[in-house]
């Protein structure tokens, strides 16, 4: 799985199940749609609005409602994907993009009260990475006890241009935004598809999971959910709002939107077209960075003290997160695809510091001392192996490393002396696979989603394509893995309803260790977090990785 900038078209259809000549219907207070009942006996809706197209003057601002519809609508195809960072405006890739997707038992009625699972797509923020993945697979293999919902929500400059003129004519982190609009229509919908408000997990993969992980900092969203999975979670630079002022001024320089006063420039970005817009939707060096190589993702969300409240990983460290199951996760190498190819100590170095540029240059310097030179792996210079490391546990595991360790400290059930504790599963994935191998790639970043989702479901065009060995000799670990993510769902334990060849996943902290289920096959089991990782992660976590 490359993670190429690309625009592709929209996919029609499930593509997982034929469809039969019946149709659904479900009536929301806006709208009557009509979406497909599939051959498996699971229902399809697909491509509905959960809010208004966030075009012209809402461009830049909160999503808003959709408007009411008298025609019944069809909910029968995928509506475009948002457009992200260095894409090309093309055939199911656009600004008016926020769109949901359900999949649901055909036999559900308002009465079914199941759980809900939310899928948080990923995409570093900067693309809509999995827009049409099909859930159709695990409602069925749940026998019918889940919805599946997944969605659109901007990106890129779309979702998280800052600064101060932003926030005065403007709304921050406009693509958190529109995950929390998604996340209260499901509130205010979803009981009308047979699912309870009362029980929603959220999922998030990459971006998705740094997603949830900024969720549960808000005290308000504590009802929107139940239970939460991060998915390899990315957390890079988290700039306060003041500090992206220079982002903002590039941005209107490039697009040609810098006269005037601050009401006319935002004026003037609301008027552009999506092609005017997309030349300044790239990657630009950091203030006090190297110009090359450029940042792997220019576009982030900010401190704005209120959705993201303060510098995240020190609110876990203090306790300021609502306290819910959680599954957390990594990937062996999380860094693959997005480590520059180093040659030297030095590329290494500069590297890190064009991703992360307030480091300070005794720790760039140090760097190496934690990643030193490591074997050589196929079609990759010599000192990428460290690259991959280093870029990988400072971006993706160390955080969740952190997140793990604070849920564990302030589990509430311990303060309430309760008998009933909040449990928290860690897993480790490193899935053997040889073609990976042989790229260099070993188990990279976003490589279980096929596991999790199934092979069919997970087969996006131009995106993440699962890998072959998921129906060849892996094909063992797609009923394991996706059973644990339905369990959990339902239960809010991955052991209840696992596959009966799957062996229980004991929880993080059980017998006083850092317990991770290693997801290989042939050695699925219990782990310890190694103490050289914890030392690595220690480095990182303590230190100021922001803007």
């Amino acid at each position: 799985m490359i993670w190429p900038v690309i625009a592709i078209a929209a996919v029609v259809g499930s593509g997982c199940h034929a469809a039969n000549t019946f149709s659904a219907k479900v009536e929301l207070d806006y709208a009557t749609y009509v979406g497909t009942k599939l051959s498996n006996q699971v229902d399809e809706f697909i491509g509905i609005r959960y809010a208004e197209a966030p075009l012209g003057d809402l461009r830049f601002r909160a999503p808003q409602p959709p408007q009411h519809q008298f025609d019944i609508q069809r909910a029968t195809s995928f509506g475009d994907y948002c457009i992200g960072t260095n894409e090309t405006v093309d055939v199911g890739v656009s600004e008016d993009c926020l769109f949901v997707n359900i999949w649901r038992p055909s036999n559900a009625t308002r009465e079914s009260k199941l759980p809900v699972w939310v899928f948080i797509q990923g995409g570093g923020f900067n693309l809509n990475y999995s827009p049409n993945y099909n859930g159709s697979e695990v409602v069925e293999k749940s026998n019918n006890n889940i919805i599946l919902v997944n969605f659109n929500w901007r990106v890129g400059v779309y979702g998280f241009l800052a600064g101060q003129h932003i926030e005065k004519f403007g709304d921050l982190n406009a693509g958190l935004l529109d995950q929390i609009a998604l996340l209260q229509w499901v509130q205010d919908h979803i009981h009308q598809f047979g699912g309870n408000p009362d029980h929603v997990v959220i999922h998030g993969s990459s971006a998705g999971a740094g997603s949830v992980a900024l969720h549960l900092l808000n005290p308000a969203n504590t009802r929107l959910f139940a239970g939460a999975i991060m998915e390899s979670t990315f957390m890079p630079t988290q700039p306060l709002a003041s500090e992206v002022e220079w982002q903002y001024d590039r941005f209107i320089q490039t697009v040609g939107c810098s006269e005037g006063n601050a009401e006319l420039q935002m004026r003037c970005l609301r008027e552009k077209t999506t092609e005017e817009l997309q030349r300044g939707n790239v990657a630009t060096p950091f203030p006090g960075g190297p110009s090359q190589p450029l940042p792997v993702w220019p576009w982030t969300p900010c401190i704005d003290g209120d959705l993201i409240p303060d510098k995240p990983l020190d609110m876990y460290n203090r306790g300021e997160f609502i306290k819910v199951p959680m599954i957390i996760g990594n990937n062996e190498n999380e860094g693959a695809y997005f480590a520059a190819n180093a040659s030297t100590e030095e590329e290494v170095r500069l590297f890190i510091d064009s991703n992360y540029p307030r480091l300070s240059k005794t720790k760039i310097t140090e760097i190496t001392e934690y990643y030193p030179q490591k074997k050589p792996v196929p079609q990759h210079a010599e000192w990428f192996p460290s690259a991959e490391q280093a870029y990988g546990e400072s971006t993706f595991t160390c955080p969740a490393l952190a997140i793990l360790d604070a849920s564990e400290k302030f589990d509430e059930s311990h303060e309430l002396n309760s008998s009933e504790t909040i449990k928290i599963w860690s897993y480790h994935m490193n899935v053997y696979d040889e073609v990976y191998v042989a790229m260099g790639l070993g188990c990279p970043h976003g490589y279980e989603e096929g596991l999790i989702f199934g092979p069919s479901g997970t087969k996006i065009l131009g995106r993440y394509q699962p890998p072959a060995s998921f129906a060849t000799y892996n094909a063992p670990l797609v009923p394991v893995v996706m059973n644990y993510w339905i369990s959990f769902v339902r239960s809010l334990s991955p052991n209840p309803h696992k596959d009966p060849s799957a062996p229980i996943w004991e929880h993080w902290g059980s017998g006083n260790s850092r317990s991770k289920l290693l997801v290989r096959l042939g050695e699925l089991g219990m782990e310890t977090t190694t103490e050289a990782q914890v030392k690595r992660c220690d480095f990182w976590n303590e230190m100021d990785r922001s803007l």
